[in-house]
């Protein structure tokens, strides 16, 4: 049988609700880092009256809400 005295159980309870509340700190910040990620993918700025907005078609071409113009997703954006 485990002998500890009252000092040393709460030392050691103390130290496991520091490992945890860590730990959990750090799922929260790896999580919300995720979602931040993965909005900023399906975030696209209109061309023309530059408003943004988040997209989540799969087409290449969206229709912006704002003023109704066409505009490409994605880095290749050429003029003209």
């Amino acid at each position: 049988m485990i002998e500890l005295t009252l000092t040393e159980l709460a030392a050691w309870s103390i130290s496991v609700a520091m490992v945890l509340v860590v730990f959990f700190e750090w799922i929260s910040r790896w999580s919300n880092g995720n979602a931040e990620r993965r909005s900023l993918r399906r975030r696209v700025q209109c061309r023309l009256c530059l408003q943004v907005h988040e997209e989540e078609g799969r087409e290449r071409i969206f229709r912006c809400p704002h003023c109704g113009a066409e505009n490409e997703k994605g880095r290749n954006r050429s003029l003209g």
